[in-house]
């Protein structure tokens, strides 16, 4: 999936095409604002009728890891997690996610890293706070403005929560380019402009924020979004650019050498560190069975280089309780023996099972097998996730 001729001169022409099929597709000044009034005048009816919400979600999340070669097994506690969702007002939404991560889940996933390092395993229980943000929809589902922290929206993928039940652990293209377990996170605004037109639909949004988790340096992402549905199928398509200021510190690979950083030659100030771009596809094929397929490939600075990555993923829904899955990931890691951190890949297959046996509550069974991998181990993986309502 590594596509170097994407860089800089094919993502903007990508997106320029996609803006021009936009402007072309977005129906007139006058249908939107004969849309948004026929919207306000709904929402006046329904603000008589308007009472708050509160909901609560608190989940749990067990895991199990045998290593085939050896036989070894270790598991235990994997995080706690902690959701509140609140409707404030008709246009107003709260939302938070906290997530406490055992040191045994997360010694797990990092062992490979302490092990070079030659850092003894950590013991502690860690707080994060995923999401703490207000939403605010002002037009109906024309407008969105959210101030807080979040995830960032440039991925389909860096959105979900556990909640979610898509992954046992999101790709790596996120959590491992952008320095976190959970994916990027973002403290700031982002703004959503979104016209819908007869099954077809675009989206803009702008994020203005600082790095909630990598450190303080400002960031600024770009996306664009076209969805189209028909009968019982949903296709969606995603290009992104993300913006920040180059850093030689990366807090999962931890490179903050500076024997290294004396060797290298960054491009100071505000520049493209990163684009990518992706695409879903949800078939319902009757009942609720379903096939859904999602890829996704970034592109991203690290040091002075551009490294590639991508996954590819499938879902089958064969029914309430049971759905299977195929992930192919690969990644472009640097690689310092030499002058310059030039990429070495590493390639996993992740095949699963899922089972519900009821709502909010699921085991997975995942094996990941990687050939070239200096984090993750060859493992079969059980995991048992729960989330409960108040």
């Amino acid at each position: 999936m590594k596509k170097r001729f994407y860089a800089g001169d094919g993502i903007f022409p990508l997106i320029f095409v996609i803006s021009f099929f936009v402007l072309g597709s977005a129906p007139s000044a006058k249908t939107v604002a004969a849309n948004s009034m026929v919207g306000m005048q709904e929402d006046s009816i329904q603000s008589h009728e308007f009472t708050p919400a509160f909901e609560l979600k608190i989940g749990g999340e067990g895991f199990y890891s045998i290593e085939p070669a050896t036989g070894n097994g270790f598991g235990g506690i994997a995080a706690i997690m902690v959701d509140m969702d609140a409707s404030i007002h008709e246009h107003l939404d709260f939302f938070a996610a906290f997530h406490f991560d055992s040191a045994l889940w997360d010694d797990f996933l990092n062992k490979p890293r302490l092990q070079r390092e030659g850092l003894p395993p950590e013991h502690r229980i860690d707080l994060t706070v995923e999401e703490f943000f207000l939403s605010w929809i002002p037009m109906g589902e024309i407008l969105e403005i959210m101030a807080g922290r979040r995830f960032s929206g440039f991925s389909y993928a860096n959105r979900l929560h556990l909640a979610d039940f898509q992954f046992n652990m999101k790709p790596r293209i996120f959590t491992t380019y952008w320095g976190d377990n959970h994916g990027l996170a973002l403290d700031g605004i982002s703004l959503r402009v979104t016209l819908p037109n007869d099954g077809f639909s675009t989206s803009f949004m702008v994020e203005a924020a600082k790095s909630a988790y990598g450190g303080d340096q400002t960031v600024m992402t770009s996306v664009l979004d076209a969805g189209f549905s028909a009968g019982n199928l949903d296709i969606g398509l995603r290009g992104f650019g993300y913006f920040d200021h180059q850093t030689f510190c990366h807090p999962l690979l931890n490179y903050c050498n500076e024997d290294i950083s004396s060797q290298l030659t960054l491009d100071e100030g505000f520049a493209l560190n990163a684009f990518g771009g992706g695409t879903n596809l949800l078939w319902k094929t009757g009942g609720r069975k379903s096939v859904f397929f999602q890829a996704e490939w970034i592109g991203r600075r690290i040091m002075s280089n551009f490294l590639y990555g991508g996954y590819a993923f499938a879902k089958l829904v064969h029914s309430e309780k049971v759905s299977s899955s195929f992930m192919v990931q690969q990644l472009e890691m640097p690689d310092f023996l030499g002058e310059e951190p030039n990429g070495r890949i590493e390639r996993s297959y992740n095949p699963g099972i899922s089972y519900f046996p009821m709502e909010k509550h699921r085991f997975r069974l995942e094996y990941h097998y990687s050939d070239n991998s200096i984090y993750y181990r060859n493992m079969l993986l059980f995991k048992y996730t729960f989330f409960l309502d108040f």
